[in-house]
């Protein structure tokens, strides 16, 4: 008798608590906002840009890049075979990195390319002609090549002049310079 007096207690405790878990109100579950879409890499360009900005003194959207700047890296000398000589190869700094890709205003010497019938290519120096990195008293640090968005006629040798354009490192091809100004234009 006591063994069918507990079962039915059993019983009776399994189906109250059933009816009470039935009966209780149901938890509010909290709605989980969806996740941001992660953002593009136009988005990421523009906020590395804006950074930049900040840190580095700027004119009309443009980071005002120094010679000094430029000369903050170190070289590999390494042996070319097809130059039978050895070549510096650059070393970048982060900083001059960390500017790669945007927009940047430098100001030097101009030494126009046109002796080799190349009107599209010009070089801008830290240096007049007599001291630059062409007749070798400075390094290739002292020299960027200015390809420009369009043709920039006569220039004259050693004009100062300002340049606007796209910051490029160039650590291996040996037919340009170590610095590239892409999509240039002179600053009038």
């Amino acid at each position: 008798m006591l063994r069918t007096t507990l079962f039915f207690c059993c019983c009776f405790l399994l189906l109250t608590a059933c009816q009470n878990a039935s009966q209780a109100p149901a938890e509010t579950v909290e709605e989980i906002a969806p996740a941001p879409p992660p953002p593009t890499a136009e988005e990421l360009a523009a906020a590395k840009t804006a950074a930049l900005l900040e840190k580095y003194p700027n004119k009309d959207g443009y980071i005002e890049l120094t010679w000094d700047t430029l000369a903050n890296m170190d070289f590999d000398i390494r042996f070319v075979e097809e130059l039978e000589g050895e070549v510096p190869f650059p070393i970048f700094s982060e900083t001059l990195k960390e500017l790669e890709g945007e927009l940047v205003e430098i100001e030097g010497y101009v030494i126009p390319f046109q002796e080799t019938g190349d009107e599209e290519v010009t070089f801008l120096s830290a240096f007049p002609y007599t001291q630059c990195f062409f007749c070798g008293a400075a390094g290739p640090e002292s020299v960027l090549d200015i390809l420009a968005k369009t043709p920039l006629g006569d220039l004259k040798m050693d004009s100062k002049t300002s340049f606007r354009g796209r910051l490029r490192l160039n650590a291996d091809d040996l037919d340009y310079l170590n610095y590239i100004l892409d999509d240039a234009e002179m600053v009038e």
